[in-house]
């Protein structure tokens, strides 16, 4: 599993050229600014919204597909979640309603994040629905660059993607933008369970990160983003439907995986998903009982 260690590298000043005609210096001062945007910016705006269709086949995978895959994937490991302990629960009040959280934080430049997220997604999509996602590329400079993928938080910080369940409140922090210039910062206290856990693991405070209630824990990549390369974010969602794809037996995997996390949380609810025998399978290896 490689080592998830959150990175911050500094970005370096960009030269700006002036040209001496009035013309000129419009076009120049508009390409310039433009590439400033683009370099130390969040990018949202130049990967654009995730479409409808896209949105639509992570959120409407087929039962059986989840169901033969379970949890048989070559490239997922279950040492990619953990249990947590001794914790007193997470929760959030939605209107008079007190339901059980989930965090996520994650960045997006980060391969790892850009790899698990889609399996994320897909298992969230099961006890809810998303408003929207933006299309996201991970670092272009890192290890799997360019992976295809998505994020939880558009052109401005406060741009959140909403995701509306009655099971369960998901609350995601995207730190880091493409490029690795701030974008959100957690509050305090998700910072400290980070650190908790990770110090609890033996670990060195990474992302990506997603802990369901203060009981299951997604710590690091669920599968090696490598597999992602090459291939394009329309066509790994279009091929959801085919269980017998590497790639779609990976995120499945993941999902089936988040699915019994959250189920574990919901107290086995909704019981189609929770009763289903590819949650089963995963709650099966990971000991829990729904």
């Amino acid at each position: 599993m490689p080592d998830m260690v959150k990175r911050r590298r500094k970005i370096g000043n960009a030269t700006i050229m002036w040209a001496t005609v009035g013309l000129v210096v419009a076009i120049v001062l508009g390409i310039v600014l433009g590439a400033i945007l683009i370099s130390s910016g969040p990018q949202k705006a130049h990967f654009g919204d995730t479409s409808p269709g896209v949105l639509s086949e992570l959120e409407n995978v087929p039962a059986s597909v989840f169901n033969t895959v379970g949890v048989t994937s070559p490239l997922t490991k279950v040492t990619g979640l953990s249990e947590a302990k001794n914790q007193p629960p997470l929760t959030a009040t939605v209107g008079s309603k007190k339901l059980p959280e989930a965090l996520f934080v994650g960045a997006d430049y980060c391969p790892y994040c850009a790899a698990t997220r889609w399996g994320i997604i897909v298992g969230l999509s099961r006890f809810g629905t998303f408003n929207g996602l933006f299309n996201m590329l991970s670092s272009a400079t890192d290890v799997a660059p360019n992976t295809p993928t998505f994020s939880f938080v558009g052109k401005i910080p406060s741009d959140v993607v909403t995701y509306t369940s009655k099971y369960l409140v998901f609350t995601p922090y995207e730190t880091l933008t493409r490029n690795q210039t701030p974008l959100m910062t957690p509050p305090a206290s998700v910072d400290n369970l980070l650190t908790l856990y990770d110090t609890v693991q033996g670990q060195t405070g990474g992302i990506p990160f997603m802990d369901m209630n203060n009981h299951w824990l997604v710590q690091g990549t669920e599968f090696d983003p490598s597999i992602l390369g090459g291939v394009t974010r329309d066509s790994i969602a279009a091929g959801l439907t085919n269980p017998a794809s590497p790639v779609t037996e990976a995120i499945i995997a993941t999902a089936n995986y988040v699915s019994a996390g959250i189920c574990d949380m919901t107290k086995s609810q909704p019981t189609s998903v929770c009763h289903s025998s590819g949650v089963q399978a995963a709650a099966k290896a990971m000991k829990i009982k729904l």
